[in-house]
């Protein structure tokens, strides 16, 4: 269940990185970089993720100010307990996205997982004011509802449990056929976080 909920937080928070992509009219970053960037996720997916970091370097000295390939290592690292390298990475992908709010959730969890409970919360409670610019975006309003998900979730592992839980109960409301955020009510903070980190 909590690999379900590990899942769909993901995918929540994939679907809000790449909307506010979508929010710019061109694409800032050098193309090789992209390119560069592409080419490592497959490595990932094939399970060579030496040779992805590698790309995923090269990508970054393409083009430094490209958030990406940082955000991609982070994933590796996680997957490898690496936590100290993936919140390196986090740190750089938040420096050169600050408006990332995604990006702070996960840079907070890192802090959490490696003890500094008090620098995760400043962590996230900068997702969660980001989150809040986002839903108060009229641009963004077709895209509320995974951002109304992603500012629970940081309440709830800022520890403010039921503000967070409020407002995924009216969003179950509003949409009754989302099982996920159906999965999301069911979090509980010390677990997901001592799971994600599995």
């Amino acid at each position: 269940m909590i690999r379900f909920l590990t899942i769909c937080m993901l995918a929540v928070l994939i679907i809000s990185c790449s909307e506010q992509k979508k929010k710019s009219s061109f694409d800032p970053y050098d193309p090789k970089a992209i390119e560069l960037n592409n080419k490592a996720v497959r490595l990932m997916h094939q399970n060579k993720n030496d040779s992805a970091i590698l790309v995923f370097d090269q990508a970054i000295e393409a083009d430094k100010t490209y958030y990406m390939p940082h955000s991609n290592k982070v994933t590796i690292y996680v997957g490898q307990r690496e936590y100290q390298k993936a919140l390196q990475e986090s740190e750089l992908s938040i420096e050169k996205r600050p408006d990332l709010a995604e990006g702070w959730t996960m840079t907070g969890m890192l802090h959490e997982k490696l003890g500094d409970s008090i620098t995760a919360a400043k962590y996230y409670q900068k997702s969660i004011d980001l989150f809040d610019e986002r839903i108060s975006d009229p641009k963004m309003k077709e895209k509320i509802v995974p951002n109304e998900m992603s500012k629970a979730l940081s309440l709830i592992l800022l520890g403010k449990e039921k503000e967070g839980k409020d407002i995924l109960t009216k969003l179950k409301e509003d949409n009754p056929k989302n099982l996920v955020i159906e999965e999301f009510l069911k979090i509980n903070r010390k677990e997901f976080i001592n799971q994600y980190f599995l």
